[in-house]
């Protein structure tokens, strides 16, 4: 009931909008202002983006790229960056399991990904990279922004090394943010409630807009947003296995914006901004499999009793200066950002597996209080500075040159406690027959630190990065240009860490480490337009990523240790690993716009691959370079407009990613062999079709979006010391979307709904050890129904 008592407020709210705001429209209307419309290959008002740096528009790009302007997010209902890449072929995104399901995530690009160290796609907000270090701890991963009031975003496909720096080995995602108005005044808000099935509600609403202090000279653009998502995974009491309480994975995200445009001559433009974001997840999404009905989108969690909390702040100050000259333009960007997360988790279950083995979701007599956790806090501060000098006068001729510096600072403290540490190892053995121990030390050589810390980690993680690049494009003959690229990076990174207690067998280990990297990553390409509806090209590019550490496994991974060949006690240098990626495609229209394909193929050699591992005894997580790997994969879109007002799109890619070497342990022996697939979906596929009619006079529209990846078909090789034989690969997974609305005047009110088959595909499954049987994993939000609105003006 309150559901519909809300919906309906919402609906008038939109109504009386709709009204109001109608005049405005019509005034626009009458002005000769066309309509915004989604940004599709076949839509004549095409997308401009900067994926090179200058505006050029999307079709004459020659790289692969996919951009997708605020209306067309909009319209496919892109609330956040999981949504966003999901109808993205190519790419891989998503909160994964192995990090506590509490908002952690990995993204990865053509194949190229990795959970460890510096990430392998740069992502962006503006001109200010944002991505940090990602590792072991669950607070250690990359800032996201929320998807409200975006100017576009792009994606860009294939390494970035010579633009966009030594964190884009795969690609780069860039959230560009609207400029701030100088003439006139902009309006954008948008609301919404929805319901998810068996799950608690959700509902945002925001306000954007921008108006001219002095015409021409100053302006402004500010947005405050707010959303929440409604949980619906439901914790079960421990010992009784009822409901304890429903709906417990529910978030709240918060962002603000404001920008300042001053134009204090006619060729100079500064903009200082700030960005600020605030996301708490309030419980794990993690589903235990084994107390869940799966196929009756009946979701529980049933092995944790304390809430998996977690909080991402940051602040994000921004200053970017434009002064245009003659032939040339001087660009500087500046930025700060400073970001703090948190995470919770509990370990009872975790701690009883470990060191007790037991298994039983209903803890024994004696450890059904709150007795393990763990409480991980990191900080991230940056400073990022670049300045670009780029022609602006047409000719065959365009360049742009650059330095870039930017120093980053992370740090990070993990604590995982057991305050009946003795207790526990001794119930386990009682249950094998043996003596109990005296004292924790007596077993691990060491008491617990602190009295109460299994295992207590302090660290610092500093990336100091000094960069030079250029690039050329030069037409050399009518319709033919060649590019030329190169970016010097001079990379060093420090760690500083501090490691106690039973699991690393130590009072206390302190470890500096200082690596340095020098890349040359270069690129290549040529491109031809034949003419202004066909465009050809060909790049060979480099992309390299820099070294890091691996700290210690700890003691309990000595078994892994044997078997793979390394010391669990010991810190661990790990090489650069680099790549060069080969792509050849096209973008081709005909029949006068009503047809669009975009086309590319590519071949990627990676060395020295470097990835995170969840050793598969002790099922801790560590860094390994793995060897070398060969990608080969095929990007396709297409974009049909058949008859007025329906337009047809799909989008599809295959990539086939695997190892190219064995991988061999100390002793020589094959630990991995050469052929294992990444850890990829072969197969992304989206389809979408938006049907645009006329109702009661006003324009109205049906669409439908469907995405699948589909499911790697190789066996995973059981005899591997670095696979858990219990853990299958990711599996097939499917979704369809459905949305129908209208539009009157600025205002777009709209019904939907999401996952309507209500697909439930366990995703990244994790267990405490191999012999557990207690399964956890992630999967989709269940079928969704809601009603949005958005106005712009």
């Amino acid at each position: 009931m309150r559901l519909q008592i809300r919906m309906m407020k919402l609906l008038a709210l939109g109504c009386v909008s709709t009204a109001a705001m109608n005049i405005h429209a019509v005034a626009a209307e009458q002005s000769g202002q066309p309509k915004a419309v989604a940004n599709s290959p076949a839509n004549s008002q095409e997308i401009v983006v900067t994926a090179t740096r200058r505006e050029q528009t999307l079709s004459k790009v020659p790289l692969s790229v996919v951009a997708q302007d605020q209306e067309a997010l909009d319209m496919q209902g892109v609330r956040s960056a999981d949504d966003l890449m999901r109808l993205t072929p190519s790419i891989t995104f998503g909160q994964s399991s192995q990090f506590y399901g509490t908002g952690q995530s990995n993204i990865s690009i053509r194949g190229i990904q990795s959970t460890s160290g510096i990430p392998t796609t740069g992502v962006y907000i503006d001109d200010t990279p944002i991505q940090t270090r990602t590792g072991v701890s669950p607070s250690l991963t990359n800032a996201y922004p929320q998807i409200f009031d975006l100017e576009r975003v792009e994606v860009l496909r294939g390494p970035q090394g010579t633009l966009f720096g030594t964190a884009s080995l795969g690609g780069a995602v860039r959230f560009i943010t609207p400029d701030p108005v100088l003439s006139g005044t902009k309006i954008y808000a948008r609301a919404e409630l929805s319901t998810t099935e068996k799950g608690s509600e959700s509902y945002e609403a925001g306000v954007a807009g921008g108006t001219a202090i002095v015409e021409d000279k100053i302006g402004f653009r500010a947005s405050v947003w707010h959303r929440h998502d409604g949980g619906y995974i439901d914790r079960l009491d421990r010992v009784t296995r009822d409901v304890a309480e429903k709906d417990i994975n529910s978030s709240d995200s918060y962002a603000a914006r404001f920008a300042l445009g001053l134009k204090p001559a006619d060729n100079i433009t500064i903009t200082p901004s700030v960005f600020y974001q605030d996301v708490t997840i309030d419980d794990s999404s993690l589903v235990d499999i084994n107390s869940s009905d799966m196929d009756n989108n009946d979701f529980k969690n049933g092995l944790f009793a304390r809430p998996e909390s977690h909080t991402d702040r940051f602040w994000l100050p921004a200053l970017k200066a434009v002064v245009e000259f003659d032939n040339f333009s001087i660009i500087s960007n500046t930025s700060y950002i400073t970001r703090k997360t948190a995470t919770a988790s509990d370990d009872n279950t975790l701690n009883l597996a470990i060191f007790a083995e037991y298994y039983d979701p209903v803890p024994p007599p004696g450890f059904r209080d709150q007795f393990a956790f763990t409480d991980n806090k990191t900080s991230q501060k940056g400073f990022t500075q670049e300045i670009r000098l780029q022609n602006t006068s047409s000719g065959p001729l365009n360049w742009v040159v650059g330095a870039f510096y930017s120093r980053s600072v992370v740090k990070d403290q993990f604590g995982g406690a057991n305050v009946k540490l003795l207790e526990t190892v001794n119930y386990g053995l009682q249950n094998a027959g043996i003596p109990p121990a005296n004292s924790v030390a007596e077993l691990f050589g060491v008491e617990p630190y602190q009295g109460i810390y299994v295992v207590f980690q302090q660290s610092r993680y500093e990336d100091i990065q000094k960069s030079v690049f250029a690039q050329v494009d030069y037409e050399i003959v009518p319709r033919v240009t060649v590019t030329a690229g190169a970016r010097y990076t001079d990379a060093k990174f420090k760690l500083d860490n501090f490691v106690a207690g039973p699991l690393v067998a130590s009072d206390g280990i302190v470890v500096a480490e200082t690596t340095t990297s020098k890349p040359l990553t270069p690129k290549f390409g040529i491109s031809f337009q034949a003419d202004r509806n066909n465009l050809f090209y060909a790049n060979a590019a480099k992309g390299v990523r820099g070294s890091g550490v691996s700290e210690q496994a700890g003691i309990r991974c000595i078994d892994d240790g044997i078997n793979i060949g390394f010391d669990p006690l010991s810190a661990r240098q790990i090489k650069s690993d680099s790549l060069w990626s080969y792509e050849v495609g096209s973008k081709n229209s005909f029949a006068d716009g009503r047809i669009a394909i975009d086309v590319s193929a590519y071949h990627v050699d990676w060395k020295n691959v470097q990835d995170n591992l969840v050793l598969p005894i002790c099922q801790v997580h560590t860094t390994f370079n793995l060897g070398s790997a060969k990608i080969d994969g095929l990007d396709m879109a297409l974009s049909v407009r058949p008859v007025d007002g329906l337009t047809l799109s799909g989008s599809a890619s295959y990539i086939n990613a695997r190892y190219s070497s064995d991988l061999k342990n100390a002793s020589g022996v094959v630990i991995r062999k050469s052929g294992e697939p990444l850890d990829v979906a072969p197969w992304t596929l989206h389809l979408s079709g938006q049907y645009d009619f006329s109702l009661a006079q006003e324009d109205a529209y049906l669409r439908a979006d469907f995405t699948h990846s589909s499911q790697e078909g190789k066996p995973v090789d059981v005899s591997s010391p670095l696979v858990d034989p219990m853990i299958p690969r990711r599996p097939a997974s499917s979704q369809l979307d459905l949305r129908a609305g209208v539009r009157v005047g600025g205002a777009d009110v709209s019904l939907f709904a999401t996952n309507v088959l209500n697909a439930h595909p366990a995703l990244g499954l994790v267990h405490s050890t191999p012999s557990d049987p207690n399964l956890r994993s992630v999967t989709f939000r269940p079928r969704t129904f809601g009603i949005s609105a958005t106005f712009r003006q």
